[in-house]
């Protein structure tokens, strides 16, 4: 005891620090401790909310994406798709626009020969007629007479007969 009061020990001063300090930490824990600890809490709470909306969001994210993929896939498939049927329904347009013009062709040329013939007959009829009076005028001058029209005609006829057996 003596070094107690070598130190200036005082008991009574001691029990009323001790008092004093626990006074204080008790006001500090109930107004400070406490408090700042609701607070950290409420903090904790709010970043492990919003870990989990950041969570919600990204798998939300991931969806949409995931979405959006398969969205775009099936609008390439749809594309194609459509550029295929084009190209088929240009491929019918252009054999079908072929087919009619070679049935036109056809149809002109076969026109166009019917024509032909046509003219060479008309021009087959006048030759002989032109050959006939030809060969009547010469036959006459041969015979030296005048033919009637009823020979000159029979005379005609049979000329026409022969050249149309010739050809």
């Amino acid at each position: 005891m003596e070094v107690l009061k070598a130190l200036n020990f005082d008991v009574w001063t001691f029990i009323l620090m001790a008092i004093n300090l626990l006074i204080v930490i008790g006001f500090l824990y109930k107004f400070l401790y406490q408090p700042v600890g609701r607070i950290l809490a409420e903090r904790e709470q709010r970043i492990a909310g919003s870990l989990e909306e950041a969570q919600k969001a990204r798998e939300e994210a991931s969806a949409l994406l995931a979405k959006y993929e398969e969205q775009i896939s099936n609008a390439k498939n749809e594309a194609q798709e459509i550029i295929s049927r084009a190209t088929k329904l240009g491929e019918s347009m252009k054999e079908q626009i072929l087919a009619e013009a070679r049935e036109e062709a056809g149809k002109t040329l076969a026109r166009a020969k019917a024509e032909i013939e046509g003219e060479k007959a008309k021009a087959l009829a006048e030759i002989r007629g032109e050959i006939a009076g030809m060969v009547i005028m010469a036959a006459g001058k041969v015979i030296e007479r005048e033919l009637s029209p009823k020979d000159h005609e029979k005379l005609l006829k049979e000329f026409v007969a022969g050249v149309g057996e010739v050809q």
